[in-house]
């Protein structure tokens, strides 16, 4: 009876693809990344596809037009190189971002199926609500539209009443570059949250073991808790394949971008211009969060991950021996009990040898119990080793904190030095 109410609550339970189901149709509908519904052709992907690479196209024709029509107005070399890197990094990102999905079509349902089959295990032990992945969600897409959509309808309504002349396209293409850019990396972003809120069930699972009686059941249950945590570390891997380059490309972007924003808010600076310079101010926040919340994600999965051995040495101590075993008493407390008042052994030899045989049996069976929990946290703690969470952009660098502080510090240094020579 048990079995069939577990099986009926899997089965009612929504898996991670219908959760991930609105971001992954908005990502789809942008046409980037490789989200995308799984009852859609191939066909309408591809088409769709097509369509945002002749926008890239006209994107780039207009950037090409803009460096022959605006570039007498960058008054240093300096900042015509590094406006224009950013040009370049931008529309090879762009490229990729919409390639990227035709290329590697079937990682998706392949990463959904796996994720599907994870979640079916960890059901299984204990109960587990994809609520926070859904709020983060909702809040990823809003984020998008907000900076995609609105902000293009904002940024031409206000023009439109107040200097019509400065109304050019490339500048309104600029909100699609980004929603496209936002897009893809809030779905990796969420993919990474996914295994954290996965890491941090399997720890809230870890931590419940010491409330359980019985060394063997612990045992059993530290096993399957390896399987669960092998399975993320799995997962891991494949995103690191899916998001590799990805990543690469994504950082450059961001890093070049911030760069050569903070540049042209300085030449705003120079001409006055505080609608240029809001403008600007507001993209270089952007993708310095963009990167930002790249790099804290995958962090949070790390230390999730790590806190899994911190935990799991608690059991040894935690853990307790059958609960059908009773108090044992040492053998000279035995030996003392046998003895008369006066001093005299029991000559009853057979009732001494049963009483001491009891004792080394319940000593016995109380060492192997804890020393099978310390086998498999011991075995645990090797895998622990052996699987190290990490994304990496193409194993060229880790994205975490630390390479968040590093590219903080040398936009700083940058910023410094051209300050310094003007």
């Amino acid at each position: 009876m048990e079995e069939e109410i577990r099986v009926q609550v899997e089965d009612n339970s929504a898996s991670i693809e219908h959760s991930l189901r609105p971001i992954s149709y908005t990502a789809w509908i942008l046409g980037v990344g490789v989200a995308h519904p799984r009852e859609c052709p191939r066909a309408a992907t591809v088409i769709l596809r097509v369509i945002h690479l002749a926008v890239c196209t006209v994107i780039v024709a207009y950037g090409a037009i803009d460096f022959f029509t605006f570039g007498s107005v960058f008054k240093s070399d300096i900042f015509k190189i590094m406006y224009y890197m950013n040009k370049v990094m931008c529309y090879v990102s762009a490229y990729y971002y919409v390639c990227h999905g035709l290329i590697k079509y079937g990682k998706w349902p392949e990463l959904m199926d796996k994720m599907k089959e994870l979640d079916q295990k960890i059901r299984r032990e204990t109960p587990m609500s994809d609520r926070p992945v859904k709020n983060v969600e909702a809040l990823a897409i809003l984020a998008t539209l907000a900076c995609g959509p609105f902000s293009l309808i904002v940024h031409a309504l206000y023009y439109y009443f107040t200097h019509p002349e400065d109304i050019f396209a490339s500048d309104l293409l600029l909100y699609y570059t980004i929603a496209q850019s936002l897009i893809n990396s809030f779905v990796f972003d969420i993919v990474v949250y996914v295994l954290h809120h996965r890491f941090q069930t399997i720890n809230e699972l870890i931590s419940q073991l010491d409330e359980l009686f019985g060394a063997p059941w612990i045992a059993l249950k530290i096993r399957r808790i390896r399987e669960l945590h092998t399975g993320i570390c799995d997962l891991v891997i494949m995103v690191n394949d899916i998001y590799g380059f990805q990543l690469l490309l994504c950082s450059a972007n961001c890093f070049t971008m911030v760069v050569a924003t903070l540049f042209r808010i300085y030449m705003g600076v120079v001409e006055k211009n505080y609608a240029f310079m809001l403008i600007n101010n507001i993209l270089w926040i952007l993708y310095s969060a963009q990167f930002g919340l790249m790099c804290w994600v995958c962090t949070l999965a790390r230390q999730e991950s790590d806190r899994t051995g911190i935990i799991i040495y608690t059991i040894v101590l935690s853990c307790k021996p059958l609960n059908s075993c009773k108090p044992i008493q040492s053998s000279l407390e035995v030996s003392t009990a046998l003895e008369g008042p006066d001093g005299e052994r029991n000559s009853n030899c057979s009732s001494n040898y049963n009483l001491n045989h009891v004792v080394m049996e319940n000593l016995l069976r109380k060492n192997l119990d804890r020393d099978c929990v310390r086998n498999e946290v011991n075995d645990f703690s090797i895998q622990l080793q052996q699987h190290r969470v990490a994304f990496t952009a193409c194993d060229f660098f880790e994205m975490n904190n630390a390479l968040l502080s590093g590219v903080s510090e040398q936009n700083l240094t940058i910023l410094q030095k051209k300050k310094t020579s003007c």
